[in-house]
């Protein structure tokens, strides 16, 4: 949604990032799949099925190469991968407060994040259902 605003070499770390992160519940389902082709496609770079960094590498080059705005989009788009099925597991929760720390981004600020992502999440389910879901006709 906002990765344009990335640079290239962000880009790149952020897609072995929300490829770490799609598996961060222990396996990459249908809709994680989708995402991480939607992110390549939408920084119009080739996609890709595996990190070849370190996650720790990862967050140590987007905390040195973002701005604020930029750390935010990352978290918030790791977020939105992470929370395809509608919530958040302790696990998910323990890896994006992980990078928010590294990205000097507070629980707080990363909570508005998460939640801002589940309520978008819930408003397109909703618009699904009632405007293109042929089982609620209008």
């Amino acid at each position: 949604m906002f990765l344009e605003i990335l640079q290239d070499d962000q880009k790149d770390l952020f897609l072995q990032l929300a490829v770490i992160a799609a598996r961060e519940n222990g396996y990459v389902d249908e809709a994680e799949s989708e995402m991480l082709l939607k992110f390549a496609s939408e920084m119009k770079i080739p996609p890709r099925a595996e990190a070849i960094l370190p996650l720790d590498e990862i967050v140590d080059g987007l905390a040195k190469s973002c701005d604020k705005r930029e750390k935010k989009v990352v978290l918030f788009e790791a977020a939105g991968i992470m929370n395809t099925d509608g919530e958040y597991n302790d696990s998910e929760y323990e890896f994006l407060k992980k990078i928010a720390a590294k990205f000097e981004i507070s629980e707080e600020e990363l909570g508005t994040l998460m939640g801002l992502v589940s309520d978008y999440v819930a408003l397109f389910n909703e618009i699904i259902i009632t405007v293109i879901d042929d089982e609620n006709e209008i």
